[in-house]
């Protein structure tokens, strides 16, 4: 059984929109990034629960904390069958404790588009000497909401490269390299909603 640390935990909840006006291309790492980076602002969290904002998890027994190594929560998708797409799937719903984020240099930011960042950030977590640890199947099914695909966030052409050049680009591209802006900061009573310019490829 895996071991899970007694945490404080930042949520962090990713809207498809990268901009003031969502006119720029889409960079999902890079927002995970900037919710890192952001969360740190409000509070010295040592555990971040990463989640797209269309996935919602079917068991509450799928607890959203930090375990000894980076987890994959959204285990068993509707969209796929309710099965793993495939063993190196990284996507939807992950946690990191800051030690494992910070030991993988955050997540790449040069994926601009639809597709790739999962796939880098498993090869980060591995050739860092981690595992992905996973709910079994039944506790991590999750629904996503049915949508079409974003403006501005077609298939990234660059990503069977990018993927291919991880462990040479994974020291300078990431969250020691991160710029952006920070437009419009919203506060809830449950929620902080922050508007940001990330930028362009």
């Amino acid at each position: 059984m895996v071991g899970f640390f007694q945490c404080s935990v930042a949520f962090l909840l990713f809207l498809l929109s990268s901009s003031e006006d969502g006119e720029n291309t889409f960079n999902r790492a890079k927002l995970m990034n900037i919710g890192y980076a952001e969360a740190l602002k409000e509070y010295d969290y040592d555990c971040f629960v990463f989640s797209d904002v269309d996935i919602i998890p079917m068991d509450d027994r799928n607890t959203y904390k930090c375990f000894s190594q980076p987890r994959h929560l959204s285990v068993s998708m509707d969209k796929f069958g309710f099965r793993l797409p495939y063993n190196q799937y990284f996507g939807g719903v992950s946690a990191l404790s800051k030690e494992q984020f910070l030991k993988i240099n955050g997540f790449p930011n040069n994926y601009w588009g639809w597709g790739g960042e999962d796939d880098d950030i498993f090869k980060r977590v591995s050739s860092r000497g981690m595992s992905i640890s996973r709910p079994d199947g039944e506790v991590g099914k999750c629904r996503m909401i049915r949508h079409e695909r974003d403006i501005l966030n077609d298939p990234n052409p660059q990503r069977f490269d990018r993927i291919q050049r991880t462990s040479m680009t994974m020291n300078t591209d990431g969250v020691n390299s991160l710029k952006y802006e920070v437009v419009k900061v919203e506060k809830d009573a449950l929620f902080t909603k922050i508007t940001v310019d990330v930028g362009k490829p």
